[in-house]
């Protein structure tokens, strides 16, 4: 109801159509073998929104043609994401309302985030501690015009969540920290 509601702001407000990114359609589909994190935990503590080329509800692509949405919120697009890829490959995955305070701690911080290009911060910690801080971008080239339709930019937005996840899950920095006590 509330992702729909925004979709149509989304039209009224900037005339844009609507490819709708519902959390229910995205489903994380990996290109390598991830089983080094199969029996490792994490506690998904916190995923927000400081991007300034997003609102809460949704984003856009770059000429402002089609908007982006969720069911929910984006950085709750991305938690549920990363919580999917994460128990996908065999982790256990914590969060807020039932945190495992022994595992590492992970927030993501959305910085820019567009049809074309993702880019986040990720931190973690342990006992506390901030262990690492990074930084992650992944891009897409834009589609020709003749295949910019809504199913097309949908599973290409899916790819892209997917391309952010395995990239900052092939990281041997990231892998270390989350895979060694």
């Amino acid at each position: 109801m509330i992702g729909s509601m925004c979709v149509i702001i989304c039209i009224i407000l900037i005339g844009c159509r609507a490819a709708v990114v519902s959390l229910g359609n995205y489903h994380p589909v990996f290109t390598d073998d991830y089983s080094v994190y199969k029996g490792k935990r994490v506690y998904l503590m916190n995923f927000d929104n400081q991007a300034n080329d997003t609102s809460i509800w949704y984003y856009y692509s770059l000429d402002k043609k089609f908007c982006y949405s969720p069911n929910s919120s984006i950085h709750n697009y991305f938690w549920y994401a990363f919580q999917d890829a994460f128990v996908k490959a065999g982790m256990g995955v914590s969060k807020v309302d039932n945190p495992d305070l022994t595992a590492p701690a992970m927030w993501v911080t959305l910085l820019s985030i567009t049809d074309a290009s993702y880019h986040v911060k990720l931190t973690v910690q342990k006992r506390g501690v901030t262990v690492f801080i990074e930084k992650y971008t992944v891009q897409e080239p834009l589609l020709a015009k003749t295949d910019r339709n809504i199913p097309a930019l949908e599973q290409r937005a899916y790819r892209m969540t997917n391309r952010l996840i395995e990239t900052i899950m092939r990281d041997p920095s990231f892998r270390k920290v989350l895979t060694e006590p």
